[in-house]
C-alpha cells in the first residue's frame, strides 16, 4: 500500500516535471515568436532597401545618360546632384546591410532553442531512468519507491538548474534597430 510520504514524492515528481517542462516550452515558444518577427521585419527592410536601390540607382543611371548623350551639361549643380544619388544609395545599401544582419540574431535563437529542446529531453530521459530502475518482480518495498522518487526529483531539479544556468544569456534584440546584442 502507498505511503502518504510515497504519494507526496510522486505528487512532487510529477509537478515539478510538469511545471519545468511548461517552463522550458514557453521559452522555446518565446525564443520561436521573435525569431519570426526579426524574420518578418529583415525580410521587410531588405525588400524596401532593394527597391529603393534599384530606384535610385535607375535615377543615377538616367543623368549620366543625359550627361553622356550631352542632352544634360556636366554643371556643378548636375554633378552635385549625381555625387547625392551616390550617398543616397550607400545609406541605401548600408540600411540593406542591416536587414541581413537578421540572420546571426535568429541563429542565435534557434541554436537557444535546439539547446533548450536538447536540455528538456535529458531532464525526462531522468524520469525515465528513474522509472526503469525498479523492476516489479523484485517486489521492491515502499522504503525503495520513496527513495528512488526523491532520487529522481532531486536528479531532475538538478538538471533544470544546469539547463537554465546554460542557457541564462537572453538574446534581448526583439527589433532589428535596438542593438542589445553583438552582430557579426
Amino acid at each position: 500500500m502507498p505511503t502518504i510520504k510515497m504519494m507526496n514524492a510522486l505528487k512532487r515528481l510529477l509537478l515539478e516535471t510538469s511545471q519545468g517542462g511548461d517552463i522550458h516550452l514557453s521559452k522555446i515558444e518565446a525564443d520561436l515568436i521573435q525569431t519570426d518577427i526579426l524574420l518578418d521585419e529583415a525580410i521587410s527592410k531588405l525588400t524596401d532597401g532593394f527597391m529603393a536601390l534599384h530606384q535610385v540607382i535607375a535615377e543615377q543611371q538616367q543623368e549620366f545618360d543625359l550627361l553622356l548623350s550631352g542632352k544634360k551639361a556636366a554643371t556643378p549643380e548636375n554633378l552635385a546632384h549625381l555625387k547625392d544619388l551616390r550617398e543616397t544609395i550607400n545609406r541605401h545599401i548600408q540600411a540593406t546591410v542591416t536587414g541581413l544582419q537578421f540572420q546571426d540574431m535568429t541563429s542565435q535563437l534557434l541554436a537557444r532553442v535546439m539547446r533548450r529542446i536538447i536540455g528538456l529531453r535529458e531532464v525526462l530521459k531522468i524520469v525515465n531512468t528513474g522509472g526503469t530502475e525498479i523492476k516489479p518482480e523484485q517486489n521492491p518495498s515502499i522504503h525503495d519507491i520513496e527513495a528512488l522518487l526523491d532520487k529522481t526529483s532531486v536528479s531532475m531539479g538538478d538538471k533544470m538548474k544546469e539547463l537554465e544556468t546554460v542557457l541564462w544569456r537572453a538574446v534581448r534584440q526583439t527589433r532589428m534597430e535596438s542593438g542589445d546584442i553583438d552582430l557579426f
